[in-house]
C-alpha cells in the first residue's frame, strides 16, 4: 500500500501498528504496517507499478513516513 492508501485505512481505524526494520544486506529500511486482522503489509512506493516497497536511506524518513500516515507509536528494529 502506498502512502495515500495507508493514511485512509489508518483514519478509518484498520491499521494497528508501525515498524521500521532494516532490509537485509543493505544500509536501507523498510515501513511493515499491521492492520486490524493482523496481516502485514509493507509500504510501496509511490510511483511503483509493480509494488515494490519503499526504501528509506535512514531511520528518520521510515519514522517521518509512519507519522504521516497518522502513527504516535512507532516500532523500530536493529
Amino acid at each position: 500500500m502506498n502512502l495515500d492508501q495507508l493514511k485512509t485505512t489508518f483514519d478509518n481505524g484498520g491499521l494497528t501498528s508501525a515498524i521500521v526494520t532494516p532490509i537485509e544486506f543493505t544500509e536501507s529500511y523498510m515501513l511493515i504496517i499491521n492492520n486490524r486482522a493482523n496481516k502485514k503489509c509493507i509500504m510501496t512506493a509511490q510511483r511503483s507499478k509493480s509494488h515494490e516497497p519503499r526504501v528509506f536511506k535512514s531511520i528518520d524518513a521510515a519514522v517521518a513516513s509512519a507519522s504521516k500516515i497518522g502513527f504516535k507509536k512507532i516500532t523500530v528494529q536493529l
